[in-house]
């Protein structure tokens, strides 16, 4: 069963941008659910850049408890943020408080066997990379918010 490092971009498309969950209740349920499986879980670094900076994230990631949907940073994430900084330290260029948390999702990712679960687009290269550009590069699967729908086979 696949399971989900998520980006704080995936979550303000789905809670603001695309699919609120006042309005898409049945899809929140099932994403709920993939929480209390462990299978739908963020980085403590999309934690605090959520929490921080967006109020429908904070509320929704609080509703869950720290404990139920975040992934601590061990050493073994911490080596693969240092890898993927190294090979592409464009990354965390202007990051304006916003991007810090891109590396952490990608190495979550690799250590849980997780699939990348973001907004961001996949017009990244070498001199602007993004999470999709460097999830291509190193063969980890990444995909946007309503793509988990599909791949949980959801039908509304």
């Amino acid at each position: 069963m696949p399971v989900y490092s998520v980006d704080t971009s995936a979550l303000l498309d789905g809670l603001e941008r695309y699919y609120p969950q006042a309005t898409f209740p049945a899809l929140w349920e099932k994403v709920d659910k993939l929480v209390e499986e462990g299978r739908f879980f963020v980085s403590e670094e999309v934690w605090e850049e959520a929490c921080t900076h967006d109020a429908a994230a904070k509320e929704w990631l609080e509703g869950h408890g720290k404990e139920k949907i975040v992934i601590p940073t061990d050493v073994a994430v911490v080596g693969d943020v240092q890898t993927i900084l190294a090979s592409y330290p464009k990354l965390v260029a202007n990051m304006k408080g916003r991007n810090r948390a891109d590396a952490f999702v990608i190495a979550v990712a690799k250590q849980h066997g997780a699939i990348v679960v973001t907004g961001e687009g996949s017009d990244g290269n070498e001199n602007r990379p993004k999470i999709p550009f460097i999830c291509q590069q190193t063969g980890i699967q990444c995909i946007r918010f309503l793509d988990i729908a599909k791949s949980e086979d959801w039908k509304f």
